[in-house]
């Protein structure tokens, strides 16, 4: 065999059908590869259209209506205004301003920059007093606070909240609705002061009878027996008493025609 024959080259040409079909996946990959570029950028440029209000929004300053009872919605609906910040933030402002609010809860229509502030106010169950001289009011919680002229108006019994400890005062806001019933006392409760750790609580009433009520337990039971007391002994000597119930507990109800000022020891 002659040895030029191992050096022939053999060229391959591909049939046409084959070769249309290398064409047409050539031809789909290149249209893959140039929908994911378009999709790369159009996904890059909503997540950029998409953060700019984002980030707007939280710059801004919301606009806010406040409701609630009056005077206290005026006064907070101008603080509010003057508030910079999310409807969030001028909530908290408006807490932190205004004892008497206990919570702020915030409504809005996201397709509007307007919020809806809506007041939470305390309950107060007396005026209270410092030194004899206002100070506010005792929640139903316990808690003393200040609010706006007008916000309350209350009649009724005091309390002398000046030296009484967060839990004294919670007992007797529990216990308040008891204490100032119709009828509970032989007369009606003008004042309640705390005394001391030992002494408990002093109550004044109507008709000048002190009466060194102790600590706030047996309240029922302690305005019974007063009222039975204070009959039978007015019954005996007219006149206004003061009554010592610190002792209850072991069956004392200690009366005497006397009517030191509340207050003194």
């Amino acid at each position: 065999m002659n040895s030029s024959s191992h050096r022939r080259r053999f060229r391959v040409v591909a049939r046409p059908k084959a070769k249309a079909r290398r064409v047409r996946v050539a031809a789909a990959f290149a249209a893959v590869a140039a929908l994911g570029a378009v999709a790369f950028v159009t996904v890059r440029k909503l997540a950029a259209d998409f953060r700019l209000p984002i980030v707007s929004a939280a710059r801004a300053d919301d606009t806010a209506l406040v409701e609630g009872p009056e005077p206290l919605r005026s006064l907070a609906q101008a603080a509010a205004d003057s508030f910079p910040g999310t409807a969030g933030d001028k909530a908290e402002a408006l807490k932190a301003k205004f004892p008497s609010i206990s919570e702020v809860s915030v409504r809005r229509n996201w397709t509007e920059k307007t919020a809806t502030l809506t007041l939470a106010v305390r309950r107060a169950v007396a005026a209270a007093t410092k030194h004899g001289k206002a100070a506010g009011f005792l929640g139903d919680d316990g808690f003393v606070f200040i609010a706006p002229e007008g916000a309350f108006m209350l009649t009724g019994a005091t309390v002398e909240v000046e030296g009484a400890p967060a839990g004294e005062l919670s007992a007797l806001a529990r216990e308040w609705p008891t204490l100032t019933a119709a009828g509970a006392f032989p007369a009606a409760l003008t004042r309640m002061a705390y005394g001391s750790r030992d002494d408990g609580w002093e109550a004044l009433l109507a008709d000048g009878t002190v009466v060194q009520w102790g600590r706030l337990e047996w309240t029922r039971e302690k305005l019974s027996r007063l009222s039975e007391a204070v009959a039978d002994a007015k019954s005996k000597e007219p006149g206004a008493f003061s009554a010592d119930l610190r002792w209850f507990e072991d069956g004392k109800v200690l009366l005497k025609p006397a009517v030191p000022q509340l207050g003194k020891r």
